[in-house]
């Protein structure tokens, strides 16, 4: 049997692989539970409407392939290739021939013709749609570094030739590395059938950003060094890869894992070794085959029990094979005597130390049962207004704010009031500002009124995202607005979002912040943590958590009946209110310490 891999193999965890190709496992069913199976159809409509935007938009040569699905994939690769052949601008849809001897099989998004080759020859270059952020700002001094600043198109002028730079800005590669190991993937298939670039390993990912106030086409060059990885070659322990150089390695490894699990006759004395056994990691909360890893791992199993600031797959394999593998043996461990052979093999991670002592601690404290450590003494110091608000935001899944929560606390009159700026609809950017603008424009009105006001968020989040969309509206930097007259008189929306970066970013009072100064969590300081460990504040909803409120937004918007769509709005902005009120709580438990 030929080992053939999708792209998704050398981003996923190899246990995956090795699980689907063992001939003596039945091949594990599986449906996604309801918040997942929402992000999954979230994200096919995301494709659909960029792929469709793309299609109404593009004025180039364009060759539709997904209504071949029912076709046999001989008549799906020939297609792609005759397109392909013919010089076809892009591409939709593609099936690749299959890559025997690579163990590939693939289908890109897009694919998308580059600059013509030295032979005359047509390159293209693989494209995927995500339904995620896929840039970043960039700090002044990495601006000009490894990696390269952005280079993006847009849906109407998608070929690489007609890439634009966009300075301060970049991919996100530490986030979104799995993204670029499946573009790699494509790369390799389209060297394999003669229709890549040889002097431009270049690809690209169409992300939820709005950078421009239009989807991108974000460029990457894969063939570029980007990725921190472990190298016993060299004196520092590490060296900086390429995507081209990483997907490679996994990919390979993946091969080997999946030619050794076909061997696997069931019989202990005749198989040979597994190359991999379950190591918890994030995937595992939603892959099929959990049941069968979970019973394979010990209940106090380190990788299981250290769920904050977890240990990486080498980190928790570099301690199970000098006998380290729960939380009893890593609590009760020599730290400082183990660091001889720890850190050795593991300078891929920075603060590889730190990482590990952290751990330990968390060990300890599960032991303990412990929730939460005080980290100093005395009182905690919390800013006190005769006004004191409470902010907290909700996102839909694709990032757009459409709930601003506000919990006022009248300290004279001893009342709290909630109040809420919302949008239960798809909102466009010019609705989300316009949204932003009213909740804003609300707050400056009791910022300027008589008393003084306080306003609390837990976590830098409100904070980024009004920045976010201060910029956005205004461009970098932030609008001045004279007290006396207020945002409204200076410019409406924009002067309004202007005035609130800069109140938010020298005036908010970050709990969170005060926290982290002061205590350490087991399973971090979360706001969820926090008010439940510290003052006892319980959510109304059993469930509570900002992507579930993320389904529910979309039952809220898009939900069968007007019962459905009121429940769950009804269920978004008690969330949301709980989260207010939490913060309120966690505020007066501080100033009780």
């Amino acid at each position: 049997m030929t080992v053939l891999l999708r792209a998704y193999a050398a981003r996923s965890c190899p246990v995956k692989t090795q699980l689907a190709f063992d001939p003596t496992l039945e091949q594990a069913a599986w449906e996604p539970d309801e918040s997942l199976a929402e992000l999954f159809d979230g994200g096919l409509r995301f494709e659909a409407e960029v792929l469709g935007a793309l299609i109404f938009g593009f004025g180039g040569s364009l060759r539709d392939l997904r209504d071949l699905a029912a076709v046999s994939l001989r008549s799906q690769t020939e297609a792609c290739l005759s397109a392909m052949r013919e010089g076809v601008d892009v591409i939709v849809g593609g099936a690749l021939p299959v890559d025997a001897a690579g163990h590939r099989t693939g289908r890109p998004d897009l694919l998308v013709r580059g600059a013509p080759r030295a032979d005359g020859g047509s390159a293209y270059h693989p494209v995927e749609v995500k339904w995620h952020k896929i840039i970043e700002r960039r700090r002044t001094a990495r601006a000009a570094s490894i990696p390269a600043p952005l280079n993006y198109c847009t849906l109407t002028q998608p070929r690489p030739t007609n890439a634009l730079p966009l300075p301060g800005y970049g991919v996100r590669l530490a986030s979104r590395e799995a993204d670029l190991i499946q573009l790699a993937h494509y790369h390799r298939m389209l060297e394999a059938v003669g229709f890549a670039d040889p002097d431009q390993a270049l690809a690209a990912v169409i992300g939820t950003d709005d950078v421009v106030d239009q989807p991108v086409l974000a460029w990457v060059d894969l063939a570029a060094p980007a990725v921190r990885t472990f190298s016993r070659s060299t004196p520092e322990g590490w060296r900086l890869r390429s995507i081209l150089e990483r997907y490679d390695h996994e990919h390979a490894f993946r091969v080997d894992v999946a030619s050794t699990a076909l061997r696997f006759t069931g019989d202990p004395d005749l198989d040979p070794k597994p190359l991999v056994q379950p190591i918890v990691t994030s995937e595992c909360g939603r892959c099929q085959w959990w049941e069968h890893c979970r019973p394979q791992l010990h209940p106090d199993d380190v990788s299981l029990r250290i769920d904050k600031g977890p240990l990486d797959v080498r980190e928790i394999a570099t301690l199970r094979r000098h006998g380290i593998s729960t939380i009893t043996e890593l609590a009760g461990a020599d730290l400082d005597g183990l660091l001889d052979w720890y850190l050795p093999e593991v300078r891929h991670r920075s603060g590889a130390e730190s990482r590990l002592r952290v751990a330990a601690r968390r060990a300890q404290m599960l032991l303990n049962d412990s929730s939460l450590d005080r980290e100093t003494t005395g009182p905690i110091e919390v800013p006190t207004a005769e006004l004191e608000i409470d902010l907290d935001i909700e996102t839909s899944a694709d990032g757009r704010v459409y709930l601003w929560g506000f919990l006022v606390n009248d300290i004279g009159a001893a009342t709290q009031t909630y109040r809420e700026f919302s949008q239960f609809a798809e909102l466009d950017a010019a609705a989300e500002l316009e949204l932003a603008g009213e909740a804003l424009g609300w707050l400056w009105d009791q910022v300027s009124g008589p008393r003084s006001v306080a306003v609390y968020h837990y976590s830098a989040f409100e904070v980024s995202a009004i920045t976010a969309l201060a910029e956005r509206a205004n461009g970098p930097g932030t609008t001045s607005v004279d007290r006396a007259t207020g945002p409204k008189a200076a410019g409406g929306d924009i002067a309004t979002l202007g005035w609130a970066a800069d109140y938010a970013a020298t005036r908010f009072v970050d709990l969170w912040e005060i926290v982290r100064n002061h205590f350490f969590g087991v399973a971090g300081l979360g706001l969820k943590i926090v008010a439940q460990c510290g003052p006892g504040f319980g959510w109304r909803d059993d469930d509570p958590g900002g992507l579930n409120s993320q389904r529910w937004f979309a039952e809220a918007v898009h939900g069968e009946t007007a019962e459905a769509r009121f429940l769950a709005r009804q269920r978004v902005l008690e969330y949301n209110e709980d989260d207010v009120l939490a913060t309120a709580a966690v505020r007066a438990w501080l100033r009780a310490q």
